[in-house]
């Protein structure tokens, strides 16, 4: 049996690594907006430089938030069961981000994680997840769907090298805590590939 992964540095470390992360991702899109207003990109005026500045915004304007990560859930009817024993559903790991409400009460998020992937292994997150929120009865809970598109890399898909992906984002928050989760599908008609649940939840700094 494999040990659980164990990271060699601290929650603090690790934090603010990430929010380097986010602050360079941020900065590459305010570069790519800028280069476009230069003139060296034809019709820099597009949708890159409109989501570069948006970026920039949610990121300059967000109210920063810690991410806890923690489980995985493999669907059973999609893997064996010798399969199942050497999966990880402890999906320890951490994150930052920088979410921004608007006048509707969505949410808009930019974020960055490093978590324990299916076989152990760190797998990086970078991304933006847009939700729509409700607040049945105007109650304290409020409710959350939506998605979220980003960079991702693995050990066992492309040997590490970035690729995208574009995934379901819910939740569920009560103040300052919020509960996501999210969706892999299958992909093929294949055993031991797909369906795969992730959750992690998210504190918001006020």
């Amino acid at each position: 049996m494999q040990p659980p992964l164990r990271l060699a540095v601290t929650a603090p470390a690790i934090a603010a690594r990430l929010r380097r992360v986010l602050a360079g991702v941020c900065l590459a899109a305010v570069g790519a907006t800028q280069v476009c207003h230069a003139g060296v990109v034809a019709d820099g005026r597009g949708w890159v430089s409109e989501a570069g500045s948006h970026l920039e915004d949610i990121y300059q304007q967000g109210q920063p938030e810690l991410f806890v990560t923690g489980y995985a859930w493999h669907d059973p009817h999609t893997y064996t069961a010798a399969k199942l024993a050497t999966l990880n559903s402890h999906a320890w790991g951490f994150g930052a981000g920088k979410r921004l409400v608007d006048a509707d009460g969505n949410d808009e998020m930019v974020y960055a994680m490093v978590f324990a992937d299916s076989h152990r292994k760190p797998e990086p997150v970078v991304g933006y997840a847009k939700q729509w929120i409700w607040r049945p009865a105007q109650g304290p809970v409020s409710l959350g769907a939506g998605y979220t598109a980003g960079l991702t890399s693995r050990t066992d898909i492309l040997n590490n090298i970035p690729f995208p992906i574009v995934l379901p984002l819910f939740s569920v928050g009560v103040g300052a805590i919020r509960l996501y989760g999210t969706f892999l599908p299958r992909v093929t008609d294949k055993l031991n590939n797909g369906n795969v649940a992730f959750f992690f939840a998210s504190f918001q700094f006020r």
